[in-house]
């Protein structure tokens, strides 16, 4: 009953289904069905034609074996007969020989003959024949000849320019070959020029036609021998005609062929044969091998398969018309899904959408909306990347992102489109001066339009020099233009600083001419580690203090800077981590790294004072990022003298507790302090501010560019104070001003989305996430609920 049911809902086009699933029913039930059938058809005559190929082919390779092996058996004879020629029996004696006289020699010869001819099993008979006398001597007999027809056709044996030859039944001559067809000559001359006689092999015709017939083996077919001419050269079988006339008519169908070594269908008395042809030279003259073979015999397999498979292909017919109708069901639920998943999302244009009646339709629409809206965020993210790319690089070098680890800020850099894994990193810092000695080129705040064309101008050299290795320009606004270079790690360190002195002239000679200023750059050793990058940058930021004044351009490579004749022996790179763990208010890692500092220190100075020279130097640097935080030192150290009380100090031991009591405590102490209360300003401003303008695109890198702070930091501090995270808390302030439209207002939903910064699209699945129904069910309830109250 259901069935009939459905047959007939789907014949009245009432079925409880699209266009789409009646269309692909039909489609399946097609392709299920049709090649079913096809193929069993196709393959009885695509499949015969293929096999008649490939027999042919077989009969080929076959009939080359059979050539080869009945070539071997002549040859076999032509050198039996070649060899026994040599004989002294067969000498010139021979002559004159006289019957009477000379009885020991022919009892010699009869021997002889009888050896050769047990030699082979194809001999029939061995004959030899002496010209003067006329005899012929056989294993039997000896005989004078008497007729003239007998006598002038061995007599012609010895005209023959060859020594040894064979006679074809086409020579019509009498031989004494009592039914052999095929007779082996070779001439004897002794030591003279002129022959005497010839010793001639009469082929066994039986054996013969047995050697040949092995090249077909069906009991239809045929295989015989025929000359260069196309005339016989192997005897027709006596008790088969229909063989007979078979042979006589491929010896006619292959003179007007001309190919003597191809592959055929012939028929014959309405029986296709498959003829396979070859060639092989005897003593000089050309023999055609001939096989005939029934193709009836060959493709009876293939014809009775290709019968069943027919039958087999009708019954298949039947079982995929029902799995047809099942695979269509099974088929059409996904689509079904995604056509109910499209219609619950926006009810009013899937309203419209329904009346089309097609599920297709219906998806393409959709699909095409939501293309066109990510084409719009692709586009604003496009616009808005390199903007992102350039803070995410500032914040890299300044040492912004020393929270993150290796792998995350490799994972961000693979973001935003570098290739770094792998790579070796070197600083370059190009810094411009002598502005002021311009005449009035440019004037007082003209340094970041001057910093903004030498970033434009390095970035062109840079892209037409080290395209394949990566590079990022960065722009520091203040004469400071950064410039760091990604070698890969298999290039030696030579082959980088070559590069880069042959980068720095080029940058040096363009910024001269199109700027009319004055370059010094400064290239950083080699950091294999991102998180290092920052201390690339401030090493190159100190080595432009050795920049010589009286030069109008110069190149300063760190590793070679030597100021007073010695080696540098300040660490650099520890002093970079200890600013930069002071600055993010670390006390315990500041004060390993201070130890650290310390003992290199002792390992590079071997004095005292010069310990104590690097110390005070970190001080001071400690102080100076101090005052870069806002903090006047003065304010944390009052009344101390901080210079004066580390002079006193002589131990390593008591200067790493001094910095560690002294120094790096009371600063962090203060720092904590502050850094709490501004990030509780921080956080409840943006609080404020998401009040305000929920309806905007506001995102935690929106919050981290307004007020100065990186995304990582403002989300972690965030979530501290407010117990939430930045994407629920903005949802939270959304769904509540969308609830409220809902209940309050007429507006479409999807108006309400967009007023409340929501793309459509998105929209729904957020509102059904957090309140377990769509909108418009949330609508009606509370609307609903509204009404009856009132």
């Amino acid at each position: 009953m259901k069935t009939a049911s459905f047959i007939r809902s789907f014949i009245s086009g009432k079925a409880n289904k699209g266009h789409f699933y009646r269309k692909s029913l039909l489609f399946v039930v097609f392709v299920a069905c049709i090649p079913t059938a096809v193929i069993g058809i196709s393959s009885y005559f695509v499949g015969s034609k293929n096999i008649e190929h490939e027999v042919n082919r077989t009969h080929q390779l076959q009939l080359k074996k059979e050539i080869q092996r009945i070539d071997e058996s002549f040859s076999q004879l032509e050198l039996s007969l070649t060899q026994w020629s040599q004989n002294p029996a067969y000498g010139s004696k021979l002559r004159n020989l006289d019957t009477v006289q000379q009885y020991a020699d022919i009892q010699d010869l009869y021997k002889s003959i009888l050896t050769l001819k047990a030699s082979n099993p194809l001999i029939d008979k061995v004959a030899l024949y002496v010209e003067g006398p006329s005899l012929i001597i056989t294993d039997e007999m000896t005989e004078r000849l008497t007729e003239a027809k007998e006598k002038n056709d061995f007599a012609s044996l010895l005209q023959t320019k060859a020594s040894v030859f064979w006679t074809l039944p086409s020579m019509n001559l009498q031989l004494k070959q009592n039914g052999s067809s095929l007779v082996l000559v070779h001439t004897l001359s002794g030591q003279g020029i002129k022959p005497f006689g010839a010793l001639l092999l009469y082929v066994n015709p039986r054996k013969l036609e047995s050697l040949v017939k092995n090249a077909s083996s069906e009991e239809k077919g045929t295989s015989f021998i025929v000359s260069g001419d196309y005339r016989s050269i192997t005897p027709s079988p006596s008790d088969n005609r229909a063989s007979q006339e078979l042979q006589t008519t491929l010896s006619g169908q292959l003179a007007s062929r001309n190919n003597n070594e191809s592959t055929f269908i012939y028929d014959f008395q309405g029986e296709a044969y498959s003829i396979s042809t070859g060639v092989s030279n005897r003593l000089g003259y050309p023999w055609i091998y001939v096989s005939a073979t029934p193709m009836s015999n060959l493709t009876a397999p293939v014809v009775l398969i290709s019968r069943l498979m027919i039958g087999i292909s009708l019954i298949v017919l039947l079982l995929a018309l029902l799995l047809s109708w099942f695979a269509s069901n099974k088929l059409y639920k996904p689509i079904q899904r995604i056509v109910r998943l499209i219609q619950s999302d926006n009810v009013t244009t899937a309203a419209a959408d329904r009346g089309s009646g097609d599920e297709i339709e219906l998806i393409e629409k959709r699909w095409q909306y939501v293309t066109r809206e990510s084409q719009v965020l692709h586009e604003r993210l496009d616009r808005a990347l390199p903007a992102l790319k350039e803070g995410f690089m500032l914040q890299l070098v300044q040492g912004h992102l020393q929270g993150l680890s290796e792998n995350e800020v490799l994972d961000q850099m693979n973001q935003y489109g570098w290739d770094v894994e792998g790579k070796v990193f070197r600083m370059m810092l190009i810094q411009l001066h002598g502005l002021s000695n311009l005449d009035g080129r440019f004037v007082d705040g003209d340094e970041q339009l001057v910093t903004f064309a030498a970033a434009n101008i390095i970035e062109e050299i840079v892209g037409k020099r080290v395209e394949a290795t990566g590079f990022s320009v960065i722009n520091f606004r203040d004469l400071t233009v950064g410039l760091l270079v990604f070698f890969p790690d298999t290039v030696s360190g030579e082959s980088m600083k070559r590069d880069l002195y042959h980068l720095s002239n080029e940058m040096l000679q363009s910024l001269k001419q199109l700027l009319k200023v004055s370059v010094t750059i400064s290239l950083s050793k080699a950091a294999r580690s991102l998180v290092h990058i920052s201390h690339t940058l401030n090493e190159s930021r100190q080595a432009l203090r050795y920049r010589s004044i009286e030069a109008e351009h110069a190149i300063i490579d760190t590793e070679e800077l030597l100021p007073e004749g010695q080696g540098i022996v300040y660490p650099f790179d520890l002093e970079n981590e200890i600013l930069q763990t002071l600055r993010l208010g670390m006390l315990t890692e500041s004060d390993e790294n201070i130890q650290k500092f310390l003992v290199e220190l002792q390992k590079q100075a071997v004095k005292e004072g010069s310990v104590k020279q690097g110390m005070q130097q970190l001080l001071g640097s400690m102080l100076h990022v101090m005052l870069q935080t806002g903090f006047n030192p003065e304010n944390i150290f009052p009344g101390v003298n901080l210079y004066e009380q580390f002079g006193k100090l002589r131990e390593p031991k008591e200067m790493h507790q001094w910095f560690k009591d002294k120094v790096v405590t009371p600063y962090v102490t203060e720092l904590v302090q502050v850094q709490d209360f501004y990030i509780k300003q921080l956080i409840t401003k943006v609080a404020d501010t998401i009040h305000r303008e929920y309806m905007n695109d506001l995102s935690l890198e929106y919050f981290a560019d307004l007020y100065g702070t990186s995304t990582v930091k403002l989300s972690s501090s965030f979530k501290q104070i407010m117990s939430v995270n930045f994407i629920d808390y903005l949802t939270k302030i959304r769904i509540g001003h969308i609830k409220e439209l809902l209940v309050t207002t007429d507006m479409k939903i999807n108006d309400i989305a967009l007023a409340c910064g929501y793309q459509p699209t998105y929209f729904n699945r957020i509102f059904k996430k957090h309140e377990g129904v769509t909108a418009s069910e949330y609508r009606d309830t509370h609307k609903n609920a509204v009404n009856a109250s009132s």
